[in-house]
């Protein structure tokens, strides 16, 4: 029978942490793995600026059946910057589910938390079962998971332009390269909720976790020359990709004709199984005063000029209650829902600095 150690992961671990991800699919009609590659460390920065990653090892054959990651950054929590941790990354190899290993990876985050005591924040989909039931039931000894929201995550199908949606008085365009302190300025301005990234230009210099999102990047709303409106298009292929592990079959059985009709008309085609679908993030999605017009206006815009691009899909993620979500949900999109837990570990001595249950969150779905 196995038995199993926990430790911090190093960077010799790096290609079984690669491995434990490829191999972990994501069940539904369409299966698909999350990975990290070229590096699992390279791409963890995306998470936090300190990454501690628990790692279970069979000390029957060596390998590593079980994952838990925490990211520590900088966010906004009750309108002031605090660090907060995020735990993600919970993985327990399906050969080795059952035997209370999830139990002992919490354990392990526990004492991570006693030696830093930080408010930490994790994300589960509603319809990943296994997840909801190991990790949020209330056992003795184990961390509570308060729920406080909920996102709708949408994967929103390009290809087809659609008209432009012009407004007097706004300009619609890429931004310069001159002009990212603008816009993070403008993003930590309007995007103050609760778990809401703290940005710094810094972030986006070569080794910041903002480092593959150049300035080109950022589609802006522009009124009286100021930004009042920015959606980023982020493509993390370079750091971390989604691949199809298995298609549906009514999808498997018209993805033939799909692609030749994709490859008629210039578009991105599906990818065969076990390649990597090509999609990106609409990111950093911040609208002055939340005017649904020119959101519209700028979403149009970001879409069209993204449909003349290599992806299939862009992901975009808003809190169920987020005014701007109807804008989005206009598009074609297969829809997802996510919960948003607080995770109290019960080793604050002083939880003043907790997140208030009644303000609004603001977690960016692309740094998870």
């Amino acid at each position: 029978m196995s038995c199993y150690t926990f430790s911090l992961a190093h960077a010799k671990d790096d290609a079984q942490l690669r491995e434990r991800m490829a191999s972990d699919w994501i069940e539904g009609a369409t299966a698909i793995s999350l990975r990290r590659e070229p590096s699992y460390f390279s791409a963890s920065r995306l998470q936090g600026d300190k990454v501690q990653v628990i790692i279970g090892r069979d000390t029957v054959t060596g390998r590593v059946v079980a994952t838990a990651a925490r990211s520590i950054t900088t966010v906004v929590l009750n309108g002031s910057p605090q660090r907060a941790a995020l735990l993600s990354d919970i993985r327990v190899d399906r050969a080795h589910r059952g035997r209370g290993l999830a139990m002992q990876l919490l354990r392990a985050l526990r004492t991570l938390d006693s030696t830093d005591p930080l408010p930490t924040h994790a994300l589960v989909y509603d319809d990943n079962e296994v997840a909801l039931r190991s990790l949020t039931a209330k056992r003795a000894g184990m961390p509570q998971w308060k729920q406080f929201g909920g996102l709708t995550v949408l994967a929103l199908r390009l290809g087809k332009r659609r008209p432009e949606l012009e407004l007097d008085g706004v300009e619609l365009r890429r931004a310069h390269a001159n002009e990212l302190p603008a816009v993070v300025h403008f993003l930590n301005a309007h995007r103050k909720g609760n778990w809401a990234p703290l940005l710094d230009v810094a972030d986006f210099e070569p080794g910041g976790r903002c480092d593959t999102l150049q300035a080109r990047d950022f589609f802006v709303a522009v009124k009286g020359g100021n930004p009042c409106a920015v959606i980023a298009a982020w493509d993390q292929s370079s750091l971390r990709q989604a691949h199809v592990e298995r298609y549906s079959r009514p999808l498997a059985w018209m993805r033939p004709a799909y692609n030749a009709y994709a490859w008629v008309r210039g578009r991105a085609r599906l990818p065969a199984h076990g390649q990597a679908l090509p999609y990106l993030y609409l990111a950093f999605i911040a609208v002055e005063h939340h005017d649904t017009s020119i959101c519209a206006a700028l979403l149009r815009y970001t879409h069209n000029r993204l449909a003349e691009g290599p992806w299939l899909y862009a992901l975009a993620a808003l809190n169920n209650d987020d005014p701007l979500l109807p804008v989005f949900s206009a598009y074609p999109a297969a829809h997802s829902a996510v919960r948003l837990y607080e995770v109290d570990f019960e080793t604050r001595a002083d939880t003043t600095d907790a997140p208030s249950p009644d303000s609004r969150s603001c977690v960016e779905f692309a740094l998870t």
